[in-house]
């Protein structure tokens, strides 16, 4: 089975995420400037949430995404309690014809990292870690 982990993350904890992500996987996390070439089974896919929705750039990544390249999308975010993100993943990835996988990972991080508080992200809780890790085994369990 192939499977990718590409991530959108402005201050560091969705990248996080994917870290663990992949570390529990043994692959590598990759931003999503980083194209998607060959053909995936699984593609983690997660982005924070901006102004109620995910950042433009995660946006225009879904909307580019071949559908015909990839089996289906889990959908990870970092937010602050909001599921703005994953709906958004979701949505987009099923506009492009991308089915998304009915689990989904969304950690409530709130301010934890939040840039205009100064703070710097990817620095994820013991809690949070545990959850990531669970998640990613329940997904692979499942497929």
């Amino acid at each position: 089975m192939k499977i990718a982990i590409r991530y959108q993350s402005r201050g560091g904890n969705t990248r996080a995420v994917a870290d663990i992500i992949a570390e529990s996987l043994g692959l590598k996390a990759e931003s999503i400037d980083e194209p998607l070439t060959e053909n995936v089974d699984v593609l983690f896919l997660g982005g924070g949430v901006y102004k109620w929705d995910v950042d433009p750039q995660l946006k225009e990544y879904l909307e580019k995404l071949d559908a015909t390249k990839i089996g289906q999308i889990v959908a990870f975010s970092t937010a602050g309690g909001m599921k703005k993100a994953i709906e958004r993943i979701t949505e987009y990835a099923n506009k492009a014809g991308i089915k998304v996988n009915e689990k989904r990972l969304c950690l409530k991080i709130l301010l934890q990292g939040h840039s205009a508080l100064g703070r710097e992200g990817g620095h994820l809780t013991e809690k949070q870690i545990a959850e990531t890790k669970t998640f990613t085994s329940e997904i692979m369990a499942k497929l």
